[in-house]
Order: structure tokens, then C-alpha cells, then sequence
């Protein structure tokens, strides 16, 4: 008898927290937003958006030939941050989803998982952390949708799962 392997639940956005991160990216407009939402472990559910502090003009300003964008075109979690995200995973709610949102970008559709999104969110060809991630489409007059990205291990990358409307 062969073994019947079941792909986990996505996490899906409550409309509480969908409606936090629509707020926040407004809130950030010009910049990038960022930020992780919490769920009740064992549910595909991420309920509480938790907005963070986007550090990348900070890396910028101080190494700008590193970190060669400012906010404006890139996110970056701090290690505060980064550290209740890992600590989230060990207890009753962890982070199910980190979000970001792509500003003004020049193509139809910014709730797209760009190739640096990709780089960023693994480490040696594997993911970083058990996380989902949404991207927002922002433009000036406001959001206009998002998208739920989740790891693919037979593409070897993250894949479009789920379209959230714009609020």
C-alpha cells in the first residue's frame, strides 16, 4: 500500500487582518510596508496582523553599497522582529504569514513575488522560515489587491496560491 501524501492547508488572511494590512500599507505610502500575522496553531487561519518597523532606509543609509534600495522599492524585518517570529514558532499562535506590499511598481499587477522576494525569503535553496507571504499591490490612490504566496518543493520556489480583493 503506497502512502497518500496530503499537502497542508494555506493560511488564509482574516478579514481583520486583511483589513490591517490594507490600513498599514496606506499608512507607508511611499515606502514598502512589512509585517507578520499570527494564527492559532494546528488552523489555517492567520487572524492578528502585527505591523512592523521596515528598516531598509536605516541598512541603506548606513551601507548603500550594500543595501543599494531604500524603502521605497524593499522591505527588510528587524531582528526584533525576526526574533518574535521564531519564537512564535514554538508556541500556541505562529506566524503564518509575513507581508510586504510593492509600491507604484510600473507593471499591472504588483502583488507578485519579484525574483529578490524569492532570494530573500530562502536560504540555500530552501525557506527560510515555515511562513506564507502576501504581497500588496499600493499605489497612490490605494490598494488594489493581494496576493498569498507558499512554497513549491518541486519548482524549488514560491508559487501564487490565493488572491485576496482589494478592500
Amino acid at each position: 500500500m503506497s502512502a497518500v501524501h496530503i499537502a497542508p492547508s494555506h493560511p488564509v488572511l482574516a478579514a481583520e487582518a486583511l483589513a490591517a494590512i490594507y490600513a498599514h500599507a496606506r499608512r507607508e505610502h511611499p515606502n514598502e510596508c512589512c509585517g507578520i500575522v499570527f494564527g492559532p496553531k494546528g488552523q489555517p487561519v492567520a487572524a492578528r496582523a502585527v505591523a512592523c518597523v521596515n528598516i531598509q532606509n536605516d541598512l541603506h543609509a548606513e551601507d548603500p553599497a550594500t543595501h543599494t534600495r531604500d524603502a521605497r522599492t524593499a522591505y527588510n524585518l528587524g531582528s526584533g522582529d525576526l526574533f518574535k517570529l521564531q519564537q512564535s514558532l514554538r508556541g500556541d499562535e505562529p506566524a503564518k504569514i509575513v507581508y510586504h506590499s510593492h509600491v507604484d511598481v510600473e507593471r499591472p499587477d504588483g502583488a507578485y513575488f519579484s525574483d529578490t522576494d524569492q532570494a530573500a525569503a530562502q536560504m540555500e535553496g530552501e525557506p527560510t522560515y515555515p511562513v506564507e507571504y502576501v504581497v500588496v499591490d499600493l499605489r497612490r490612490d490605494g490598494a488594489r489587491g493581494a496576493a498569498q504566496f507558499a512554497w513549491d518543493a518541486g519548482e524549488r520556489r514560491y508559487v501564487e496560491v490565493r488572491r485576496y480583493p482589494a478592500p
